[in-house]
């Protein structure tokens, strides 16, 4: 019977060139490992090893054999990784948005429901979602786009409205609404971890000076201290209350408000059917 082990050994004695560099490598005798050659001969019916004087050296049948192995050893590691990663997948759940606000609810949420499963979460590039939820790197994507495909299962998961936060002076608070051209142009507070928004303020703001802040605690703590504008969104406003001494006012542009979907492969509708239901139950689209 041939074994697992004895496929490896070949493929070392073909990298090696010899059996004795091979035996060191693979940390065992050279008459040890010529045994388990010859036992690999005998298994086989055929001789893999041509003899000289002072040395043996693969034949032909040898170069197949070993092909045959390679083959062999890498498909069992892919059984390996697949097992694996099978068991993981009810251990494990990765998700992805491009947003970190929608995470804020559904983290909590998976807990409550799968409390064996670990959860980790990533905030990635928006056009990078699909490609990573259909290379299986992620079981969930939080989107802003709705997913019209048959091979996802797409679920309106909640809304979010950026928003003005003002200093209660600021000549801006006479408006009832913002458009983006009444920031372009002003020196703004601005978190920087927030994904896609991001690159909307960029993009719709070119010439606005924005002062970035990573970390959230020191953000909102410059926020409260300051006579410059910021970012808020009523997202933020559920999980930190709104802030004292701050007017809010909405922004008036179609961008500035987006409905985020909870994406998953469609083979895994049935693995993940309560979370669904419960996004349902509990938020009002």
């Amino acid at each position: 019977m041939i074994e697992l082990n004895q496929l490896e050994q070949l493929i070392y004695i073909a990298e090696n060139k010899t059996i004795s560099k091979a035996a060191k490598e693979l940390l065992i005798s050279q008459p040890a490992l010529s045994r388990s050659m010859q036992r690999l001969e005998s298994d086989l019916g055929v001789e893999l090893f041509d003899h000289y004087k002072n040395k043996i050296v693969l034949n032909k049948n040898g170069e197949l054999a070993v092909k045959h192995a390679q083959k062999i050893i890498k498909s069992i590691q892919t059984m390996i990784n697949d097992v694996q990663d099978y068991d993981q997948s009810f251990h494990r759940i990765s998700i992805a948005t491009c947003s970190p606000a929608p995470m804020w609810d559904i983290e909590p949420l998976i807990k409550e429901l799968y409390p064996q499963i670990t959860i980790q979460t990533a905030v990635i590039n928006q056009k990078d979602l699909i490609t990573k939820l259909k290379e299986k790197e992620y079981q969930l994507i939080i989107t802003p786009e709705q997913v019209d495909d048959s091979q996802y299962v797409c679920i309106p998961y909640v809304e979010e409205d950026l928003l003005l936060s003002l200093p209660l002076n600021h000549p801006l608070t006479k408006k009832k609404t913002i458009k983006f051209h009444d920031l372009d142009g002003q020196t703004m507070l601005l978190y920087s971890n927030i994904g896609f928004w991001h690159d909307l303020h960029m993009q719709k703001t070119p010439k606005t000076k924005y002062l970035l802040q990573e970390e959230r605690f020191t953000f909102n703590e410059i926020v409260k201290a300051s006579t410059l504008p910021s970012y808020t969104s009523n997202l933020s406003i559920k999980r930190e209350g709104k802030m004292s001494d701050r007017i809010i006012l909405p922004i008036d542009e179609e961008e500035a408000h987006v409905t985020y979907y909870v994406v998953m492969l469609k083979e895994n509708k049935k693995k993940y059917k309560e979370l669904i239901d419960k996004i349902d139950q509990y938020y009002d689209y």
